[in-house]
């Protein structure tokens, strides 16, 4: 259960669960199942735009409590300015995805899945397709006749 108190183990969180999602994501026994998955991956999507919006507030709001490794402040402050410039800009390209996954969602909605074919039905598909004659195994066509007067 997410603590919603400890950013830092929230974020290990999403990592692993992405990264499992990753994997499960290969194979779907039942194909339908890939319009909950779009969802739930649109609703992470327009949390982790909330968050990267967060963080860059938190950079731009603290860029005075900053500096260096080496102590420069005014370097220091420089790089959360920066830092929340482009932790905005990552969260304006989570928006972008978020609108071509509800677009994905939304053609995948439309999509009435059907059964898988049985062992027998791949079995007479795989056949079928061996014994059709594809046009590399065709005799080449005959040349064309030459043309009168010649």
């Amino acid at each position: 259960m997410p603590s919603f108190e400890d950013p830092v183990a929230d974020a290990g969180e999403l990592s692993e669960a992405a990264r499992g999602l990753a994997h499960a994501s290969r194979l779907f026994d039942d194909p339908a199942d890939s319009y909950t998955v779009l969802g739930e991956l649109q609703s992470a999507l327009i949390s982790l735009h909330q968050s990267l919006q967060q963080l860059a507030a938190m950079h731009t709001r603290l860029a005075g409590r900053t500096s260096t490794d080496a102590g420069d402040r005014a370097d220091g402050r420089e790089h959360a300015l920066t830092a929340a410039m482009r932790l905005e800009s990552a969260a304006v390209h989570v928006d972008r995805a978020t609108d071509h996954l509800m677009v994905g969602f939304a053609e995948n909605g439309q999509i009435a899945w059907l059964p898988a074919p049985s062992p027998a039905e791949r079995a007479l598909a795989e056949r079928a397709d061996d014994l059709e004659i594809t046009s590399s195994d065709r005799a080449d066509p005959p040349p064309p006749a030459p043309a009168p007067g010649r």
